[in-house]
């Protein structure tokens, strides 16, 4: 289900907004100015990072999903190439710099909080495995060694990709 917006002041002037149809939906809209607010999706970045037969996770350490299995990654910054934001967010969970082979794929899921993931493949290239930032635990697992308990749906889909098709 969708989450719920709010948008019950006008961020240009301050006025209290109405609901009104604007290009096909029902949006705050501010009768003073005539400001519309609009409700854009997050955009995240992941690296689905592998090394030979392993791929790498990490144990979420806080909401959502705190405590099950996840791929590195996070928000992008308003000013942030998605491709640099996986790196960093890479870098920031796990202590491994990355190179980024491709776009492993773009996700999206209302589930997750209806935001935009855009799924890098990559390899390390150095650092030492540390878990850090907002992460409990970072390991690498095998085909036969990957935890039940993951979370979202691009953790999921890329790693039933990766053990049916041997993606690396």
């Amino acid at each position: 289900m969708p989450q719920k917006r709010a948008g019950n002041f006008c961020p240009n002037c301050g006025n209290k907004t109405e609901q009104h149809d604007k290009d096909g939906r029902t949006r705050p809209v501010c009768p003073a100015c005539g400001f519309v607010i609009y409700f854009d999706a997050k955009v995240a970045a992941i690296a689905f990072i592998t090394d030979g037969d392993r791929v790498l996770l990490i144990k979420r350490g806080v909401e959502p999903g705190l405590g099950r299995w996840a791929l590195p990654g996070g928000y992008v910054e308003v000013d942030e190439d998605p491709f640099e934001a996986a790196r960093r967010e890479a870098l920031e969970e796990t202590g491994l710099k990355i190179n980024i082979a491709g776009l492993a794929g773009v996700f999206y899921a209302q589930q997750d909080g209806g935001a935009i993931t855009i799924a890098y493949a990559a390899h390390h290239i150095g650092g030492d495995l540390q878990a850090g930032d907002d992460a409990q635990a970072a390991e690498w697992f095998t085909r036969a060694t990957l935890p039940t308990d993951t979370v979202f749906a691009s953790t999921k889909t890329l790693l039933s990709r990766w053990v049916a098709m041997g993606y690396r």
